[in-house]
């Protein structure tokens, strides 16, 4: 029995590792700070091995004029830009996930109210900002009885989770079939007391930056001084705005059909910036997304080019720099449409596929039964004489 037991523990192994991180390297961050708007801070960190670029934005909701705001539903189907412009927004990023029907997954409010089709959900967690201000995380199950829903004034749908009190939630973490993935994501987090919000984008998918995985994007927030985070829409959906840096300043992913089809394009183009032309990654067109999440901030008291300023706790704050060529605008936007559009492939592709099927079934069927009928209709009858 014991033998029997050791066996199969050496058997099972293999699948329990496989379910813990996978050991990446990652170089020493250099990151470069600026304060786009008063309450507002915004992080540029990459780095060398691999290559990697991560946005963030740090939010302090204790700052007078300074709030978080999320996509009401009327307004969902949008880009990130077109989202932020809408709200004279200091800055944006993409929102939660939505499922294959293009109903939001999750907890999801905006402008207030929670959406008539955004439901709980055993598998999303979200982030929320309260009607008293203070933002929260929550797991799934978690703040979706009618006491809490009701006092949601904003919220998307995320998960997993990557922080618990302060650590990366590793028992999460291993239990997810992605988290060695290195991609293309957006997470969101808050601080112990709920009045700090925390937005990261990392670009993904390029050769400039190969995106980071689950575990290693925990491990940023948590740097960053998040209590709590949640992981949300990641891939080609990932954006991050920033008005006062001249718009989008992170680098959507093409997507990964893009190569597999044949449309690759150069990554990089000559640009123009104020220190004269230089080579610029060209970044993927905009995704619209079903929500999104927004700082509404007051406007800086004075723009100063070129120059450096100290922060209270020692960071030093450097002007914000154009680094990207401009993303090209999406050839084709279905905004709502999409919610007639989608469920209708879903439905009549497969039927249409079938029918096709039969058809061609049928033909072969009729083929095969007119090539027999010559040869039998061929034949001698019984009795007739041959001359």
């Amino acid at each position: 029995m014991t033998r029997a037991c050791v066996l199969f523990a050496l058997l099972l192994a293999p699948l329990s590792a496989a379910a813990q991180e996978v050991p990446r390297r990652l170089s020493e961050p250099v990151d470069s700070w600026s304060e786009p708007n008063p309450g507002v801070r915004y992080l540029r960190r990459t780095h060398d091995e691999p290559q990697v670029a991560v946005h963030a934005l740090v939010i302090d909701l204790a700052h007078e004029g300074v709030r978080v705001v999320a996509t009401p539903q009327r307004e969902r189907w949008g880009t990130v830009t077109d989202f932020a412009r809408h709200h004279e927004a200091a800055a944006a990023i993409n929102g939660g996930f939505w499922g294959m029907w293009q109903r939001p997954s999750g907890i999801t409010a905006g402008g207030g109210e929670v959406w008539d089709t955004a439901e709980a959900s055993e598998e999303f967690g979200h982030f929320a900002i309260r009607s008293d201000g203070v933002a929260v995380v929550n797991g799934p199950g978690e703040g979706e009885d009618e006491r809490s829903l009701a006092r949601v004034a904003e919220a998307v749908s995320g998960r997993p989770v990557l922080v618990t009190r302060g650590q990366v939630d590793l028992d999460i973490l291993d239990a997810f079939a992605t988290s060695n993935q290195r991609q293309p994501r957006t997470a969101v987090g808050v601080s112990r007391d709920g009045r700090t919000v925390y937005f990261v984008v990392v670009d993904g998918r390029q050769s400039h930056s190969r995106g980071l995985t689950l575990y290693q994007l925990a491990r940023t927030m948590t740097e960053l001084g998040a209590w709590r985070a949640i992981n949300l829409d990641g891939g080609g959906s990932s954006t991050m705005y920033v008005r006062e840096a001249g718009g989008v300043v992170s680098s959507p992913s093409r997507g990964r059909w893009v190569g597999l089809v044949g449309l690759d394009e150069p990554e990089t183009t000559r640009v123009r910036t104020v220190h004269g032309q230089s080579q610029a990654f060209v970044r993927g067109v905009e995704r619209e997304v079903m929500t999104h999440l927004a700082v509404i901030a007051p406007p800086p008291a004075v723009v100063v080019r070129g120059s450096e300023s100290a922060l209270g706790d020692g960071l030093v704050i450097q002007p914000i720099t154009p680094a990207l060529a401009a993303p090209p605008d999406a050839p084709l936007r279905l905004g709502r449409a999409r919610e007639l559009l989608f469920p209708a492939l879903y439905t009549v592709g497969p039927a249409t596929a079938l029918l096709l099927l039969f058809l061609l079934v049928r033909r072969f069927s009729s083929r095969r039964a007119n090539r027999r009928a010559p040869s039998g209709a061929a034949r001698t009858p019984v009795g007739s004489s041959r001359r």
